[in-house]
């Protein structure tokens, strides 16, 4: 426990995932504000009173500042819809440039030690620039800052959470910030980008457990929530919208634990919508032959350079399928828009299966990232059960406690505004983590002071 009550203020607070760990910790939480009134309700209910409904762009949210005047750390994580990998990576977002508003209140409160998070795609778009940016910015207020990318599963989480978090430390100091160390075994998976720094500071702590011969085991998704497959109204939160269409229950069944709807991608974790003529519509097996085939291959680079995949000529497709005189297929699966013609060529038709749909995830593996979109099955599925995983289960995967209440009779969140809170919170157990490392550089400051 904090033996000094440090002071903390808090921006693009939400609903206080960032901040739940440090009250747990013993900090003086003396100031957050949020634009969102949901948030702002949920982490005044949970959390601490004091919050504030506060656009921090206008003058009132720069009067609170100067009224609090200085405080020993703040904490924010500034929006990242410019960043993130699910957005449209927008240079000109004025969401942005949001950070300058942390930046500017740090300027003026003078903090020791503050703390921010976004996503971990800011790394990457835009060449990383506004990395260097906000590094440069905050060393020219005397800030010393840095930046590593974290994945939540190595820190006992049971899901795969990659954020990047930034420390800065007020210069001059005698001391450094000592980040939270892995505590569990991580591998990065398939597709994710390694970081090509050489210095240790910057790499992922997710890659430091198996250097630093950790070896607790990652934990799942079973070991979280597998006391609530069955829903129960009593449970608080732990319900689900009930708001698909009945049609999708057919492709529900088709899809088992590790699988999503994927045409575009030929792997085992595939399941393909011929596979499913119920919904999408019944094929002849030389059909069939030919839409495995254009999967198989379309994402050849000799073929072209889209991103996503490229279309086929005939006979191409006939050679790699060893079919002949195809043409009449090919002219009904695109009437039964399986296919799609592209400058006399041909390839899949529906970009929206690029990127794979219906995921159920697999019971004894983490969660991938916990996203706002979890209340929707058409994107993630529970490993038993034909449903999307409810608000407590998302939560749980969060590392939320169950005391910690998103809807209820004195709440004014809804239950996809919930899920919505839920999926852009800091994990609070990985805050807390952050919340004791900060006690720990507080206090030396303070000794020495």
């Amino acid at each position: 426990m904090v033996e000094k009550r440090y002071s903390v203020v808090s921006i693009f607070s939400g609903c206080g995932g960032l901040d739940l760990g440090f009250k747990q910790k013993g900090f003086d939480l003396v100031y957050a504000c949020d634009i969102d009134p949901k948030a702002v309700d949920c982490y005044s209910r949970n959390i601490e009173r004091y919050i504030f409904c506060r656009d921090v762009r206008r003058a009132e949210f720069h009067a609170d500042i100067a009224a609090i005047g200085s405080c020993d750390l703040v904490l924010g994580g500034f929006p990242c819809q410019g960043f993130s990998k699910a957005g449209p990576k927008n240079v000109k977002d004025p969401r942005n440039l949001l950070y300058r508003e942390m930046y500017q209140a740090i300027a003026r409160l003078c903090p020791h030690l503050f703390i921010a998070e976004n996503v971990d795609g800011i790394s990457q778009n835009f060449a990383g620039a506004y990395i260097e940016l906000i590094v440069k910015e905050f060393e020219q207020i005397g800030y010393d800052v840095e930046y590593r990318i974290l994945d939540a599963a190595a820190f006992g989480l049971p899901q795969h959470r990659r954020r990047i978090f930034f420390v800065g430390v007020r210069q001059p100091s005698n001391y450094k910030f000592q980040w939270p160390e892995a505590t569990h075994a991580v591998k990065t998976r398939n597709g994710e980008f390694k970081i090509s720094s050489t210095s240790i500071e910057q790499l992922p702590l997710f890659q430091w457990a198996s250097k630093n011969g950790i070896s607790l085991p990652i934990r799942t998704i079973k070991d979280a929530i597998a006391d609530l497959v069955e829903l129960d109204d009593c449970i608080p939160d732990h319900q689900v919208t009930n708001a698909w269409s009945q049609k999708y229950e057919v492709i529900f069944k088709a899809i088992e634990p590790g699988q999503k709807l994927c045409n575009v991608r030929h792997a085992a974790t595939s399941v393909y919508t011929w596979e499913i003529p119920e919904f999408f519509g019944l094929v002849t097996q030389r059909e069939r032959t030919i839409l495995e085939t254009i999967s198989k291959y379309r994402r050849h680079k000799k073929y072209g350079n889209i991103p996503n995949g490229n279309p086929l000529p005939i006979e191409e497709i006939e050679r790699l399928s060893g079919l002949n005189k195809i043409q009449t297929e090919i002219a009904s699966l695109i009437l039964k828009e399986y296919l799609k013609e592209k400058k006399g060529k041909y390839d899949l038709k529906g970009a929206m299966f690029c990127s794979g749909l219906f995921k159920r995830l697999s019971w004894d593996e983490p969660a991938p990232t916990v996203l706002t979109n979890f209340h929707n099955p058409r994107y993630f599925l529970h490993p038993l059960k034909d449903r999307p995983f409810s608000l407590r289960e998302c939560a749980r995967l969060q590392g939320f406690p169950d005391e910690f209440l998103f809807t209820g009779s004195e709440s004014q969140v809804d239950l996809v505004s919930g899920y919505r809170l839920v999926g852009n919170a800091v994990p609070p157990p990985l805050s807390e983590m952050f919340a004791a490392a900060a006690n720990n550089f507080l206090f030396k400051k303070y000794q020495v002071a």
